[in-house]
């Protein structure tokens, strides 16, 4: 009698729901182009894609050789049709030898049965091992490929944050320049303001030089008698004698004017020439210390009050 094939097996097949939550998650199309949103949207799809690559369930079954089976069976079926040449066999022997039906022809019909199926399920046995093997090293390709094309992911996410930050270093390079550009046209345009305003009175100095108006070099404490000569010489040091009560007060305040014709027509003349002297460089000062205002101020308007302003 001869032994039954071994039965065929079939390798499990991942359902289409374990194939699915295997997949990295693809990133959602957006209008436009942004390379901050796209450097985020990378590093999710890179971080997302490394998580599955590593923490999914590895899937060998969807890997196994679909013909697999095919292969064992047709092996098994030349295996059983060479146990059946090998029977005929067997019993033309037993015939030949008048021992047809006895029992050494059960016993070597049971020993022949017996070699012939361990035979078919060694290699049904090594073919299962052998396609295993394959399906294994495919999935471990497999999850190493995704794992590369996560790192490519998170490339590309580094490179487009290193392009938005040149862009935006651009832009601020661009803004200084334009600000720069800007602030001396507003400079230049002050300047031919204030030389337009100031020409009326910078024409009264040349006279009053001559007639001999100027300030004194003198160090002694004189006051101004007041006439017409001396507002004459008040205007004519509009454009200069302002600098640090216009700083102080602000150039809309009517008090930086006070003060200026108590320097002219009041003060001394160590200060006159002092605040002639330094007065512009000590502006620029006071223009970058403004704390200096609450200090000076005081001083300026006890000299108004003085000269009878309010």
């Amino acid at each position: 009698m001869g032994a039954a094939a071994p039965a065929p097996v079939v390798a499990a097949q991942p359902t289409a729901q374990q194939d699915a939550a295997y997949q990295p998650a693809a990133m959602a199309p957006q209008a436009g182009f942004n390379v901050n949103q796209a450097a985020a949207g990378a590093l999710q799809g890179a971080i997302g894609g490394t998580q599955q690559a590593m923490n999914a369930p590895l899937q060998v079954g969807a890997y196994f050789n679909p013909y697999q089976q095919e292969v064992i069976d047709r092996t098994q079926q030349d295996i059983e049709r060479q146990r059946q040449m090998a029977m005929n066999t067997l019993g033309a022997q037993a015939t030949a030898a008048r021992a047809f039906g006895g029992s050494r022809q059960g016993v070597a019909e049971g020993v022949l049965a017996g070699e012939y199926g361990r035979m078919a399920g060694d290699i049904a046995a090594q073919q299962r091992q052998m396609g295993y093997t394959q399906a294994m090293d495919a999935a471990m390709r497999d999850r190493a490929a995704r794992a590369g094309y996560a790192g490519q992911l998170g490339g590309l996410g580094r490179q487009a944050f290193q392009t938005g930050q040149a862009i935006t270093q651009a832009q601020e390079r661009q803004g200084l320049m334009q600000q720069a550009l800007q602030q001396s046209l507003i400079d230049a345009a002050r300047q031919q303001f204030a030389g337009y305003s100031a020409a009326p009175q910078a024409s009264l100095a040349a006279p009053l030089a001559a007639l001999g108006q100027a300030p004194s070099q003198s160090t002694t404490t004189q006051s101004a008698q007041p006439g017409l000569l001396s507002y004459l010489q008040t205007m004519a040091m509009l454009p200069k004698l302002c600098w640090v009560a216009r700083e102080v007060y602000g150039e809309d305040d009517p008090r930086w004017m006070e003060f200026r014709d108590w320097l002219v027509g009041h003060s001394p003349d160590w200060f006159f020439n002092a605040y002639d002297k330094y007065g512009a460089k000590f502006a620029k000062v006071v223009r970058k210390v403004p704390a200096l205002k609450y200090i000076i101020r005081p001083f300026m308007d006890a000299k108004r009050k003085a000269i009878g302003y309010k």
